[in-house]
This record gives C-alpha cells, structure tokens and sequence, in this order.
C-alpha cells in the first residue's frame, strides 16, 4: 500500500473491481470441455501450461474439433486483444497472455480469467496488459492468492488489485504502443518460425 501511495501523484490508482462497475473493463472465466474432445481437431483448448513469456504457445497441447468449439464458444468468446489470467494453480497465478488475430478461435479453460478492455478508447488493452504486468501489481496478486481445497486460486480477490494508469496521456500511449510492438514482433517470429 505504501508503494502504491507514492504512486499516487503521478498515477491513477483504480482496482479492476472498479473498471468493472464503470463498465470499462469485463471479466470472465472459461469453459469445462471434459478429457473426451482432448485432440478431436485443430482448435486451441488454452490451458494454464500453454502459458509462456505474455503469449500463447504456438505448440499448445490440446486441440479441439469445430464441433466442439461451437458448442462451446457461445459461452465465452475470444477477441483479439483479450487478455487471458491464469486465476488457478501455484506458482502460474497472475501469468498473462493478450490474444492475438493468429490466436483465434480458440477456448480456455475455466482456471483462466479473460479480461477484456471494454472502452478501448479511454482504457487502451495494451495499457492495460502492461499495468497488469507491473512490479507492483504482480505483489499484490501474490499476496491475494490462497489454498481452496488443495490449489491456489486468486479468485474474487482479482477485484480487489489496484492497478496504476499514468495520467500522462503521453504517457499511456507511449506504454501502449510499446507493449504492442513488443507482442506483435514476438508473434511475426513466432509465425515465421512454425512455417
């Protein structure tokens, strides 16, 4: 908390509970799809371990048919610019990736939250990936987390973290821009490198 105040004059401190509310910001969890549709097709089914470095794996592990995923993605759907949480585990609570266009379709299971930037004008999605990453975001989420029968989960508390937003509209944007760049180079290398 002494942290954050000293953010305080040049930051707005906001929770993600609030951008809730003020319909900024929405937050979901994923789907349940079950062993069985494990491998049916070619459809990414996310998962906590197909996490890495702010991304999504390019070899996830479980792919499902269109079948399934129509089935499915009435429940939940995925946009680019999403961000996806993981809300459940260990060590992997906190962990992000923001969905690209060559992410999608795909589906995600339920340990994982899906946050999306709902007025992208006023609260830009990189922005908000790049503040769910800071330093001092990733503490607060370490202290939320607690054991609900035998994992860690983040749960509600995810509400409770308050997320630092420059007030410097140049500022903003240059983080933004920045965190952009950054994703989608490792996407373009990434794409590269499967063909």
């Amino acid at each position: 908390t002494h942290d954050l105040q000293r953010l305080k004059k040049t930051h707005t401190l906001v929770t993600v509970g609030d951008l809730v509310k003020e319909k900024k910001v929405s937050v979901d969890t994923g789907v349940e799809i079950g062993k069985m549709a494990y491998g049916t097709g070619t459809i990414p089914f996310i998962r906590t371990s197909d996490f890495s470095n702010w991304e999504i794996k390019a070899d996830f592990k479980h792919g499902v048919s269109r079948d399934v995923y129509d089935e499915y993605q009435g429940r939940i759907d995925v946009e680019p610019g999403d961000i996806l949480m993981v809300r459940d585990g260990t060590y992997l609570i906190g962990t992000t990736a923001i969905v690209t266009q060559s992410d999608v379709p795909m589906l995600f299971q339920s340990h994982i939250f899906r946050i999306r930037a709902l007025a992208k004008k006023e609260l830009d999605p990189w922005l908000l990936f790049a503040c769910l990453n800071a330093p001092i975001v990733k503490r607060q989420i370490k202290a939320k987390q607690f054991t609900q029968d035998i994992i860690d989960t983040l749960g509600k508390r995810l509400f409770e973290v308050v997320l630092p937003i420059p007030k410097n509209a140049r500022i903003r944007k240059k983080i933004g821009e920045e965190t952009r760049r950054v994703i989608e180079m490792r996407v373009k290398l990434r794409n590269r490198a499967s063909e």
